[in-house]
């Protein structure tokens, strides 16, 4: 039913509407990425959605995930991670109200 419905849809990430990363961000990123189609070259995008009631601008952030050399290791390691990507929200004159 999912490609009969929503066959020209794509996933591009998942959301969060926690303030910061957490460790389990980086199992659902991984679990994320077993699902996408082969020859993918796009990584999933993930977004933080701050809900906090004392925000005045959109609250989002939006981050990547990239694997670092772990020097704190002795066997010479990769540690995953998130880095900021900038991102903007923008909408259509009829889609102004609900942004």
């Amino acid at each position: 039913m999912f490609r009969k419905v929503n066959a020209k849809e794509r996933i591009v990430g998942f959301y969060s509407t926690g303030p910061q990363i957490r460790t389990n961000d980086l199992r659902i990123h991984d679990m994320l990425t077993r699902f996408l189609p082969k020859g993918t070259i796009t990584p999933p995008v993930f977004c933080i959605i701050d809900v906090r009631p004392d925000r005045k601008s959109i609250p989002t952030t939006a981050y990547k995930m990239v694997e670092k050399a772990d020097s704190g290791s002795s066997s010479g390691g990769i540690k995953k991670g998130f880095d900021h990507v900038p991102s903007l929200i923008g909408a259509m004159e009829a889609e102004e109200v609900g942004v």
